[in-house]
């Protein structure tokens, strides 16, 4: 389990250099409240952790509490999921990198302004696989609101079930699936004893 880093503190030389380089658009309706920055704009980093730093810190002042939570790896393409609070309202997101040496790519930047009322937040993506034409791959990113929930489970197509145990302190998941499309069906949220918390089918 990736241990989660929290960062307090901002690099504000590095933010007014990346400020006058980079800028972002605005995603498609569907996956309202998100941004995707524009990465070829944003510099290689040593770690997939300062590269997504970097990126936030590209994009807004106010910036707090970066916690990174939830690291995989597959074929050197590094999948990490974040948290921060951008004017003291909490966002999640992922950073996508291709890994080339000792450095990191930046391929997808995604965050998300968090629903607090909900125990479980979830938004999935679909993506091209970096280096590729027409290899897909699917990610579920959840942002977790109520302390009780500690092991995530994911329902997919085809009987397709993943579980996520949480780590301590873990708020948010990341689930990819690789040359898939497929959306989620259903999620729960389930405490330390097993029992369901928070239930909740796919619209």
């Amino acid at each position: 389990m990736f241990k989660n880093l929290c960062i307090t503190f901002i690099d504000v030389s590095l933010l007014l250099l990346l400020l006058v380089g980079c800028n972002t658009t605005q995603q498609p309706a569907n996956t309202a409240g998100s941004y995707t920055t524009k990465y070829e704009q944003i510099p290689a980093s040593s770690s997939i952790q300062e590269l997504t730093e970097s990126t936030i810190n590209s994009r807004y002042k106010n910036v707090a509490d970066i916690c990174f939570e939830d690291y995989e790896n597959i074929d050197n393409i590094g999948y990490l999921a974040f948290s921060y609070k951008n004017k003291q309202l909490p966002y999640c997101g992922f950073t996508v990198a291709q890994q080339d040496g000792e450095q990191y790519k930046l391929s997808y930047f995604e965050d998300y302004s968090i629903a607090e009322k909900e125990p479980v937040s979830i938004t999935q993506f679909i993506g091209t696989y970096p280096g590729t034409k027409d290899r897909k791959f699917h990610i579920t990113i959840g942002y977790i609101n109520n302390d009780r929930i500690k092991q995530i489970i994911l329902y997919y197509p085809q009987s397709n079930v993943k579980v996520i145990q949480l780590g301590e302190d873990q708020h948010v998941f990341l689930d990819i699936n690789v040359n898939s499309k497929d959306s989620l069906l259903k999620i729960e949220g389930r405490a330390s004893n097993g029992n369901i918390v928070y239930k909740k089918d796919s619209d």
